[in-house]
């Protein structure tokens, strides 16, 4: 049952991107009211195999790479949504998710049968915290460089992308969900903490992954900064925010996966 719930996913996700990219090359609305829907459609599978997943481990979804990826594929769609059902100009956005939730999908289907047990040592609610605002911090810092990327656009040609809202809106949402990404982190390096505390005994050990998001708590912060103190915003912001994104996806995906750290056995967030 998880496989076929999986690949209903995956395939809902695959036909949202053909429904946005048809939209957005031929102005073709049916196509991009499609688009919306699979991709809305794609949660209700994705999240009965990531359930079916915790049920036969016995654990969340953030030991294999399968388990991670799949999460943070199923965050970033919903994410999405829900920010769209508030602010109803963020819908076209999903013309940037849809590629990625299926390319996530396709790189985590590389270690589907991989299953791994948790040391009890380790298991902790705080660790659901930590991995679940982990999760949260890497969707929103994606979809702000989505609108940083789209305000570029739209900066240089006003009629294109003409799904998506003005380049003034786009520059702000970006802020927007540069700011809550900022926030998430936060909580997931203090949950983080207590966490280790908890299984090791020391709140802070200055491994990999706790200095890599430590360091990029401090860059969003000084990004932050440039924008609420010294009214920084448009391009120079955009580019500030792909910053961002690059070390975010550095804390988030290289050191874990590459470099070696005390998180190695589980892969959390990443």
């Amino acid at each position: 049952m998880e496989t076929i719930a999986f690949w209903a996913a995956t395939a809902c996700y695959a036909l949202a991107t053909v429904g946005y990219f048809v939209w957005a090359a031929f102005r073709a609305d049916r196509a991009g009211t499609a688009g919306r829907w699979l991709l809305a459609a794609g949660t209700i599978p994705h999240a009965a195999a990531v359930v079916l997943r915790w049920i036969a481990v016995g654990h969340g979804p953030y030991n294999t790479r399968y388990e991670v990826l799949s999460a943070n594929v199923l965050v970033l769609v919903v994410v999405l949504l829900v920010a769209s059902a508030r602010a109803k100009e963020l819908g076209g956005l999903g013309a940037f998710v849809a590629p990625l939730a299926f390319l996530g999908m396709g790189w985590a289907v590389s270690s589907f049968g991989v299953r791994a047990e948790v040391p009890i040592i380790l298991r902790s609610s705080w660790l659901v915290l930590h991995v679940g605002f982990a999760k949260l911090f890497a969707a929103t810092a994606l979809l702000a460089a989505a609108c940083a990327a789209a305000f570029l656009v739209k900066a240089r040609r006003t009629e294109a992308l003409r799904w998506l809202p003005s380049a003034a809106r786009l520059d702000l949402h970006a802020h927007q969900f540069l700011l809550v990404s900022f926030l998430f982190l936060g909580v997931m390096i203090v949950a983080g903490s207590l966490w280790a505390h908890q299984s090791w005994g020391r709140y802070w050990g200055w491994d990999p992954i706790e200095t890599s998001s430590l360091v990029t708590w401090i860059v969003f912060g000084i990004i932050l900064h440039f924008r609420v103190l010294h009214g920084w915003s448009g391009r120079r912001m955009a580019l500030l925010t792909f910053v961002g994104l690059a070390f975010a996806l550095t804390t988030v995906y290289v050191v874990a996966i590459v470099v070696p750290t005390i998180h190695d056995a589980y892969l959390v967030g990443g």
